[in-house]
């Protein structure tokens, strides 16, 4: 399969179809693995050591994400991205998340909370740390408020648009200005989360996101929305 070498070997730790996601899609954003390429689930499933259950997952959040298309019985195709391709992404994922938030806010419990907290915190610690360490703090953040919403399927949504967004955050690292603005954000959806404010939590949570996606566009080299890399 051309274009995928080097990016294989055992898939360790974390959930396997998440771990391949982000990649898989961190090569295509990438272009290690170019547009136009096959992706073949038995194919990839030798290439990372795992069964064809997990690449069939992984297929899926990228095809959400937009990132290939998947064709029944054919295999999947890597699609060419552009920068409207990643504004969409991230304007679904602030739909999803905000209401995620909204949900967790009315649910809110003390433990989610100070566990919203901690996760500030860390990200406090971070500035200087490597994409993966930022981007894990990143996301416990968002899916502990996703799987706090009390709705598996909105949680499963969720993690599943996720996957261009986690792709290029595991590989471009946030300055330090861009992790004490996000922490300030989250510390802000953390507040009103913890005081049950389902409508303010709904707003930042929106405007959060929405401030990623013109980053993302922005550092993936795009320029403004609306123009090709």
């Amino acid at each position: 399969m051309t274009g995928v070498g080097g990016i294989g070997g055992p898939v360790r730790g974390e959930r396997t179809a998440d771990v391949l996601a982000r990649r898989l899609g961190q090569a295509i954003l990438s272009g290690a693995i170019a547009p136009g390429t096959r992706l073949r689930e038995e194919t990839l499933a030798k290439q990372f050591s795992v069964s064809r259950t997990p690449v069939r997952e992984a297929l899926i959040a990228l095809s959400a994400s937009g990132l290939v298309e998947v064709e029944p019985n054919r295999g999947s195709t890597v699609l060419r991205l552009t920068a409207e391709d990643v504004a969409e992404v991230y304007h679904l994922r602030a739909l999803l998340e905000s209401e995620s938030a909204a949900l967790a806010a009315s649910r809110g419990t003390p433990e989610v909370a100070e566990l919203l907290a901690k996760t500030c915190d860390r990200m406090a610690e971070l500035h200087d740390a490597p994409a993966s360490e930022q981007l894990a703090a990143d996301t416990f953040f968002h899916y502990t408020i996703a799987e706090a919403s009390g709705s598996p399927r909105l949680h499963a949504l969720v993690r599943q648009v996720s996957a261009i967004p986690e792709a290029y955050r595991s590989s471009i690292p946030y300055t330090s200005g861009d992790m004490t603005e996000a922490e300030r954000q989250h510390r802000a959806i953390a507040a009103a989360i913890g005081d049950r404010s389902d409508t303010k939590a709904r707003e930042l949570m929106r405007s959060h996101v929405a401030w990623a996606g013109r980053l993302a566009v922005e550092r993936l080299g795009f320029g403004s929305a609306g123009q090709d890399q």
